[in-house]
C-alpha cells in the first residue's frame, strides 16, 4: 500500500513538473517582444531598408521595403508571416520580384539581426539587399 502511494505521489511530481515545464516554455517564447518598426543601424549607409513587425502573442505578420538612397537599382518590397519561438522571430517571405525565402530576427549586443536566405530565385536584381543585416528598433509601434 505504501509503495502504490510513492508510486502515484511520484507520478503526481513528474506530470506537475512536465506540465510546468511546457508552460513556462510557451511563456518564455511570447515574452519577446518584436512589435515596432526597424530600420537599417548604419545611417551612413547607401542603402535604406526598413522593416515592420506586427505580433500578436508568438505570432507575426511582417513587411519590408528597400531602396538605394539614390533611387538606383531594384526597390524590393516583402512580407509574410512566422513566429516567435525561442527569442527569436522566424518567418517565410515573398518580395515584390517574386523571390522568395526564410528570415530571422534576433535581438543582440548592436541592435537587431536580420538574416534573409532567399529559397526561390525568380529575380536576382534585389539581392544586394538581402543576407544579413543589422537593424535598429525605432518604434515599439508599426508605422
Amino acid at each position: 500500500m505504501r509503495n502504490r502511494f510513492l508510486t502515484c505521489a511520484l507520478r503526481a511530481v513528474v506530470v506537475a513538473a512536465a506540465l510546468f515545464g511546457a508552460i513556462s516554455g510557451h511563456a518564455a517564447s511570447t515574452e519577446t517582444n518584436y512589435n515596432g518598426h526597424y530600420e537599417l543601424a548604419d545611417g551612413k549607409a547607401n542603402r535604406a531598408f526598413s522593416l515592420e513587425v506586427k505580433q500578436t502573442k508568438s505570432r507575426a505578420e511582417v513587411s519590408f521595403s528597400a531602396a538605394m538612397t539614390d533611387g538606383s537599382e531594384a526597390a524590393p518590397d516583402g512580407s509574410g508571416k512566422g513566429r516567435i519561438e525561442d527569442g527569436v522571430l522566424s518567418f517565410k517571405f515573398k518580395d515584390s520580384f517574386n523571390n522568395e525565402g526564410t528570415c530571422t530576427l534576433e535581438s543582440g549586443k548592436h541592435g537587431y539581426q536580420l538574416n534573409m536566405v532567399v529559397t526561390k530565385v525568380v529575380d536576382p536584381r534585389p539581392f544586394h539587399f538581402y543576407g544579413t543585416v543589422l537593424l535598429k528598433r525605432t518604434s515599439t509601434k508599426p508605422q
